[in-house]
């Protein structure tokens, strides 16, 4: 923060407004006082009142995000809170001497800019650092109604993703994910070695085409939802609003992921209560049935499209691509189960723009 030294001792003069700067321990805090063209008697009459009482330490952003993440972030999904909490650092780096009282709608918006060219990195932050507020006038840090973000910083518009992944990306991100990459200098025809998630995460990539699931729900999944008919999905994300299940029902490539999971539980000793686990490090060593996390996941498909020579590909087209495909050839109703939403308009913005619109030609 750039800023000289006000006229009484103590203050400091930033973008044309006086701030009283007093220190907590090790940190500064920069207290707002008044702007510099309202005059030197506003100056000492703000300077009076904000030296009445002892600041305190909590309206410091670093510690409203810390009191935030412990007392509603911990709700969350854990991939959310993951999102969240580096965010959060990103927040209380840049605004590590302010207190809640003190954020206004230019702060907040010089902080943004730097997000410009990214509307949705650009909309996270707004969201939390709104949230933020939000808490910080619950907690009494900030006076009720005067959030400086909701209804004075506008969202920016995102444009629709279109990206539609072909059956032959998929089986290419697949193979690529299963054998590892060939180095330069082996010799040619030298047998390809396999990864050690490979095998794995070419069955969640099936199950989550087959499914139209989205990843966090399937990463949670447990064997006791496979049953007779199908298997049976609790979306998280609508667990707390429709509160909807979703069958899947057999069918025989499903029924054929099904079994080479089971197959992998079984060679690998990984007899816990979710499918999807992570892998053994060393030969003879069981998984014990451990989870496969998000990181783990999302790595090794990042991984598996930079050796398929694929770019601009995410996961979660594959549940766009399902939905899409669902939609074609059952209807749009078929499309909406699947994907669990409570309107169709939420399925569309799934299958839209996804292929092209078919049409006979007018003559």
């Amino acid at each position: 923060m750039s800023s000289i030294k006000g006229p009484v001792k103590g203050t400091r003069i930033q973008d044309g407004r006086y701030y009283l700067v007093r220190a907590i321990g090790k940190k500064r805090v920069w207290i707002k006082l008044t702007k510099v063209d309202e005059g030197l008697p506003a100056l000492y009459a703000a300077l009076a009142e904000a030296t009445k009482a002892p600041i305190v330490a909590d309206d410091l952003m670093p510690k409203v995000i810390a009191a935030w993440e412990k007392a509603v972030m911990a709700r969350h999904a854990a991939t959310t809170q993951r999102d969240e909490r580096a965010r959060g650092k990103v927040i209380a780096l840049e605004f590590d001497t302010f207190r809640a009282r003190d954020m206004e709608s230019p702060d907040v918006t010089g902080f943004l800019e730097q997000f410009s060219d990214r509307p949705k990195t650009f909309n996270l932050y707004r969201a939390q650092i709104g949230e933020l507020m939000r808490f910080a006038m619950q907690k009494g840090w900030r006076d009720a109604g005067t959030n400086p973000v909701r209804e004075i910083i506008p969202t920016m518009s995102t444009p629709a993703r279109d990206r539609y992944p072909t059956d032959s990306e998929i089986r290419r991100i697949k193979v690529a994910g299963i054998y590892s990459k060939t180095r330069r200098d082996a010799k040619p025809g030298a047998v390809r070695q396999k990864t050690r998630s490979g095998l794995m995460l070419a069955a969640l990539i099936d199950m989550a085409y087959l499914t139209g699931q989205r990843i966090s729900d399937l990463l949670a999944l447990e064997w006791s939802a496979l049953g007779r008919d199908g298997i049976v999905f609790t979306p998280a994300k609508t667990s707390k609003t429709t509160g909807g299940r979703v069958l899947i029902e057999w069918t025989p490539k499903l029924r054929d992921v099904e079994q080479r999971l089971k197959a992998l539980r079984t060679e690998r000793r990984a007899f816990g209560t979710f499918v999807f686990t992570k892998q053994v490090k060393k030969k003879g060593m069981a998984a014990a049935g451990q989870r496969y996390t998000y990181w783990g996941a999302s790595t090794a498909w990042r991984r598996a499209c930079e050796r398929a020579g694929i770019e601009d590909l995410h996961f979660h087209d594959l549940r766009a691509k399902a939905l899409t495909d669902t939609e074609e050839s059952d209807g749009m109703q078929a499309a909406r189960r699947k994907g669990s939403h409570s309107t169709e308009q939420q399925t569309s913005d799934y299958v839209r723009n996804k292929k092209p619109q078919k049409s006979k030609a007018t003559r």
